[in-house]
């Protein structure tokens, strides 16, 4: 017997697609892809296997589980990297706003200004650098930068109980 056939193939995914994806579904997150794995393995065996939806469960099952595994280590390496990772801010006994307080009135910043903001404290680029990353010139970098700073004085200096507003602004790129 030589390859299997188109025919054949369409045959078997038809018939039995549904349940080998549910079958792959026991181990890992992305059951079609292995799935998709195990029937170019099968077009690619010469000659066809004697059972070839049996060598398919077989075969679906194998890729899932190696999928399940690449699945595994890349959580535990997320997981890892989370832990490792250093806070954007240090606790200040001078400040009276906590460090989660302070990265989330970040986020309310618009995009831009967010980017300028971090670009600058954290990554300690100058302004020319800033301004060629973002494409604007200088001087709106700068402009910008100040604005955020103005915008997070706000925050913490609004009462406890008034949480702040995302920006409506729209991001541009000129100034």
């Amino acid at each position: 017997m030589d390859r299997i056939s188109p025919d054949r193939l369409r045959e078997l995914i038809d018939a039995h697609g549904a349940a080998l994806t549910l079958y792959a579904r026991q181990w890992c997150w992305a059951p079609e892809d292995a799935l998709q794995e195990a029937l170019i393995e099968l077009l690619r065996q010469d000659p066809a296997p004697d059972h070839p939806l049996a060598w398919l469960f077989k075969t679906v099952r194998r890729r899932a589980q190696n999928l399940a595994r690449g699945e595994f280590c890349r959580m535990q390496h997320h997981r890892r990297a989370g832990e490792l990772r250093q806070a954007w801010f240090t606790s200040n006994g001078d400040l009276e706003v906590s460090a989660e307080e302070l990265a989330g009135m970040l986020a309310h910043l618009p995009s831009l200004e967010r980017e300028i903001v971090v670009a600058r404290v954290w990554g300690e680029l100058p302004f020319a650098r800033i301004a060629e990353l973002v494409d604007i010139s200088c001087s709106a970098a700068h402009r910008r930068y100040q604005r955020a700073l103005e915008q997070l004085a706000e925050m913490i200096d609004a009462p406890a109980d008034s949480s702040p507003k995302p920006s409506s602004e729209p991001q541009r790129n000129q100034s």
